[in-house]
């Protein structure tokens, strides 16, 4: 039988309880044979239940401990579906008798055929199989319905009864968040979550596409034993499901969220992980899954995460390196029209601040507000604003950018409709995305020149479309014209709200692929019908959706302050913008030197030029950090980023209190406060040089000492702003600015 793909569930694992009868540190007892097969390698020996398909046990050897500590919660599989009188008919997995269970060397097929909930028995058929792959447990899954209702979720794999992962009482658990990448205290310990409306137990659940969750794994991180645990979904196309874990039987309501045992009044304890997805087959068609793979591998996420990455280059390869988008480091942007008919600067006044930015060292311009009624009206109707100069003050604009060598970024949407033009009214209604009772959500709005729409209270209000046909043509249509007319890339905004089920009756594919895989393939289509027109446009775009790489070259809103998406990481070919828009704001420049992100200046907020009085320091300031940057541009910015990896930064603190006025007292030293003393690494895809940026976030110079780890390294050349390039040597200690910004580069 075809070997299918199939989700496997992880769940952060754990401290065990406290007070629990269950003891963590007990050695894992072995399968019983009577009702369990094994499967057994180097890395892991797994229990699995003959009776119902379930892993029971969960051993990783390296630790020598059962991660499902509480058997009473194991589980298979969970399926909801809905009757016509009765929405939420689940059938439990674990309520099910197997057809079969058979092993063949580290296989296991499960085999399913009538399935039954309380409301009766359902021509449901359902096979999985688990394998043990070196260090990985593989789960895929195929499943055919011939029932006459559809199946609207998908739970598989489900592991239940995770009590621990190794010596850790608490191991550290992660998601791949738009913005950071940063560790958080394990859910066995501090469970992020109560019991809800209609839950079982406490509930924590996140959905890929999202702002939490860009790319579809999790990590689970021992310290004590340096192992981690990934936990990822490997599925060619590109579906919208949920990560979900239960706490059971709730959350205790203390910052110990874990009940005891006794607590619990003898019910179970633990975690049940499921991955969700939302298949919608109806009679006789069938779901093939991806497959859910958990890992075991050495190292934190940092490790982890480069499986997805070969996973991922090896189904949808991608090179930025024809991209002009992709090196230039620093925009300017402003919003030129508001959607309130407020008139900030015409096509005229724009290239006239476009110009006074380039004189500052900035080639790259994002033009917002430029089109029928400004921002955000009108939408689809992409065509220039006759009050700002019509049509010939568009084209003449971007010439004028074109003859000075610059670029220009026109912002667009892709699937965005005003709801409040005649057009949407008559037609485009027929196009929005739809919920499964027909509705469609309302909550996209934005005002801004007056206090009652920057409320909320009165606004136009947006909605996503469904990806069309008729949708397609119109959007393909104005955006071909505006790359005749002279646009050299788009900002393509808002396609990190555009993700969802999408039941509009108008679709082809399935509500869990249509805004997924059908939104990427469609903005896939028009940036090559595009680039038949200009072989080099590119794509900048608010999105979410790590499926896009492969044709946007920098995200609009994944980095912040010192943050930026784990997507920096893992694929350093992209990058994301750093949105600087106070006057003195060299944090927000420093930031984004330091995760290798294009600074995007838009004084007052969008609303004025680079050239204003009151800019002329962060102005001479960022023309400076990019001259920097521009000389080792291919090491901190088009280069590797390995994050904090490669690297130490140690601050002295040549006084340890107040009361010490001995000169002779010696300085202590500590790791680097990552509130204000901050550092990354980049270095050369090719040759490896490495460097090391470092920020001083705080109000009073630090001194530190650095030390690479990649190879000894006893001298470095020293780069900061306004300041000649210097040697410095390793064990003697640099002094940094108040708000400075210093750049370690190993010698050639």
């Amino acid at each position: 039988m075809k070997h299918l793909f199939s989700i496997c569930l992880i769940l952060l694992a754990v401290t065990f309880l406290s007070l629990s009868d269950t003891s963590a540190a007990e050695p894992a007892s072995a399968p019983d044979p009577n009702t369990d097969l094994s499967l057994e390698n180097q890395y892991f020996k797994l229990g699995i239940s003959k009776t119902s398909g379930a892993i029971t046990s969960f051993v990783i050897k390296q630790t020598g401990l059962d991660m499902i500590g509480e058997k009473r919660l194991a589980a298979n599989f969970r399926i909801c579906l809905p009757l016509d009188d009765y929405l939420s008919n689940y059938i439990d997995g674990m309520n099910q008798k197997p057809v079969s269970v058979k092993k063949e060397n580290n296989l296991i097929t499960v085999c399913f055929s009538g399935l039954s909930s309380e409301k009766g028995t359902y021509p449901i058929d359902l096979s999985y199989t688990i394998a043990l792959v070196d260090e990985q447990v593989r789960f895929a899954s195929k499943l055919r319905n011939n029932s006459k209702y559809p199946v609207s979720e998908f739970w598989f794999p489900r592991l239940g009864g995770w009590t621990q992962f190794g010596p850790e009482k608490n191991p550290l658990v992660t998601f791949p968040d738009h913005r950071t990448s940063k560790y958080q205290a394990g859910f066995f310990k501090y469970f992020p979550a109560g019991r809800s409306f209609g839950t079982e137990a406490a509930e924590f659940s996140i959905d890929y596409p999202g702002w939490n969750m860009v790319m579809p794994w999790w990590e689970l991180y021992d310290a004590a034993a340096d192992i981690g645990l990934y936990l990822g979904y490997h599925d060619k196309t590109f579906r919208y499901s949920t990560w979900h874990m239960y706490l059971y039987p709730t959350a205790s309501g203390r910052a110990d969220t874990w009940l005891s045992s006794v607590q619990a009044a003898g019910e179970p304890v633990g975690l049940v992980f499921s991955h969700v997805r939302y298949p919608f087959i109806k009679s006789g068609e069938t779901f093939e899954s991806g497959e859910f793979i958990i890992r075991l591998h050495k190292g934190d996420w940092h490790y982890g995460s480069k499986f997805y990455r070969e996973w991922f280059l090896k189904n949808f390869p991608f090179d930025k390196s024809k991209s002009w988008l992709r090196k230039k480091s620093a925009w300017f942007t402003s919003i030129i029209y508001q959607p309130e008919d407020r008139i900030v600067a015409d096509y005229k006044l724009y290239d006239q601040w476009c110009r006074q930015a380039q004189d500052y060292g900035i080639s790259c311009f994002e033009l917002i507000g430029w089109d029928s009624g400004g921002l955000e009206r009108n939408y689809p109707r992409y065509v220039p604003e006759e009050k700002l100069g019509g049509k010939e003050g568009f084209r003449t604009l971007l010439k004028s950018i074109d003859s000075r060598n610059g670029k220009c970024l026109v912002f667009v949407n892709y699937n965005v409709l005003d709801s409040c033009t005649d057009w949407y009214k008559k037609e485009l209604h027929k196009y929005t995305h739809q919920d499964q009772f027909g509705n469609t959500p309302n909550w996209l709005a934005w005002g801004e020149s007056t206090l009652i729409a920057r409320r909320g209270l009165s606004v136009r209000r947006h909605l996503i479309s469904s990806v069309v046909p008729p949708m397609e043509k119109i959007l393909e249509d104005y955006f071909l014209q505006l790359v005749k007319d002279g646009a050299h890339g788009f900002q393509i905004d808002k396609v990190c709200a555009g993700s969802a089920l999408d039941f509009n009756p108008l679709n082809t594919a399935k509500p869990d692929v249509a805004l997924c895989e059908g939104l990427v393939q469609s903005i896939g289509r028009v940036l090559q019908k595009c680039r038949q027109i200009d072989p080099d446009f590119c794509l900048a775009s608010e999105s979410v959706q790590d499926r896009l790489i492969p044709y946007v070259d920098v995200y609009y809103r994944s980095s912040t302050g010192f943050s930026i998406s784990p997507l920096r990481y893992v694929f350093p070919e992209w990058t994301s913008c750093q949105h600087v828009s106070a006057p003195y704001d060299f944090k927000g420049v420093n930031g984004a030197i330091l995760t290798g992100s294009v600074i995007v200046v838009e004084p007052d907020c969008y609303q004025n030029s680079l050239a204003s009085p009151i800019y002329k320091d962060l102005a001479l300031y960022i023309k400076e950090v990019e001259r920097i940057r521009n000389d080792l541009k291919d090491i901190i910015f088009l280069g590797s980023y390995f994050d904090t990896l490669d690297a130490k930064i140690t601050e002295v603190i040549e006084k340890a209190t107040a009361e010490i006025s001995d000169a002779n007292t010696p300085p202590r030293y500590e790791p680097a406060d990552s509130g204000q003393l901050l550092y990354a690494v980049h270095g050369h895809t090719n040759t490896g040089r490495r460097a090391i940026v470092v920020t001083n976030a705080s109000e009073n110079p630090r001194k530190y000492l650095w030390e690479f780890l990649h190879k000894n390294v006893t001298k470095a050349l020293l780069y900061e702003p306004f300041e000649p390039v210097r040697t410095v040597l390793k064990g003697s200690a640099v002094e940094i600015k108040s708000e400075g910004l210093q750049i370690l580069v190993e010698p050639y």
